[in-house]
């Protein structure tokens, strides 16, 4: 009798977090952006996720808590977002993100004021990691 196997659990991320160094307009220096975002849509609201963050270098972890409705009254559609921008950053950080459900993946970042790379990530992870912008905007499309 053939042996019987469990289903497939869905294997596609639940988050996308682009990662990406980027000129601050009003200061001129090099920050680091940090989106995470829902990767599925909403139909009707375009909401923000709430994060907690816990900053303690190297170290930056971020708690996904649950969604806030959109803080515009227009109706639109995407995925929920949550955007930080940091200045300073530079060397190698643990870059921790929980979702709701308690799961949580960790990677590393080498960060560097033209470039951010990643030279560790979870065997199994629900967060998809992007460190370039052309790559995220060919995701959002």
């Amino acid at each position: 009798m053939p042996k019987k196997t469990a289903p497939q659990k869905n294997t596609q991320p639940e988050y996308r977090l682009l990662v990406v160094p980027q000129l601050a307009e009003r200061t001129q220096r090099m920050t680091t952006l940090l989106v995470l975002e829902t990767a599925k849509s909403f139909a009707t609201f375009r909401y923000e996720l709430s994060v907690e963050e816990h900053i303690q270098p190297p170290s930056l972890r971020f708690v996904v808590a649950g969604f806030k409705t959109p803080r515009l009254d227009l109706p639109s559609s995407g995925p929920a977002q949550y955007r930080t921008v940091f200045e300073g950053l530079d060397g190698v950080y643990d870059v921790t993100i929980e979702g709701i459900d308690g799961r949580i993946n960790t990677f590393s970042l080498r960060v560097a004021p033209t470039q951010v790379s990643v030279l560790k990530a979870p065997r199994k992870p629900f967060v998809q990691i992007v460190t370039d912008t052309a790559v995220w905007n060919s995701l959002s499309t």
